[in-house]
C-alpha cells in the first residue's frame, strides 16, 4: 500500500525469511569466490553492486542501516574464506606441477 503499512502473515514473513536468508548465502558465496565470479572486475561495477546488496539483506528492516561493523565482519570472513580457497587451490596446482 502507498502508506507502507500491509499486512503480512506469518506464512509470507516465514517465506520472506527464507528467500533473504538463501539471497545472503549466495552472495557470500560470490564475494568468498569473487575472482571467479567477478574475474578482472568484469562486468563492471558487479562486486561494487553485490557488496551493496550483500548489506541491504542483512538490514534487519526498511528504515533502520545495518550497522558497519557486522557489515565489515561479514565481509572480512568472506575474504578470509577466500584466502583459504586461493590457497588450496595454488597448492593442490603444485603438487600437480611438482609430480
Amino acid at each position: 500500500r502507498p502508506d507502507g503499512i500491509g499486512t503480512v502473515t506469518v506464512e509470507e514473513k516465514e517465506r520472506f525469511e527464507e528467500i533473504k536468508e538463501r539471497l545472503r548465502l549466495l552472495l557470500e558465496n560470490q564475494i568468498t569466490h569473487f575472482r571467479y565470479c567477478f574475474p578482472f572486475g568484469r562486468p563492471e561495477g558487479a562486486l561494487k553492486a553485490t557488496l551493496s546488496l550483500l548489506e541491504r539483506v542483512l538490514m534487519k528492516d526498511i528504515v533502520t542501516p545495518v550497522p558497519q561493523e557486522e557489515v565489515k565482519t561479514v565481509i572480512r570472513k568472506c575474504l578470509e574464506q577466500a584466502a583459504l580457497v586461493n590457497y588450496t587451490r595454488l597448492s593442490e596446482y603444485a603438487k600437480v606441477e611438482g609430480n
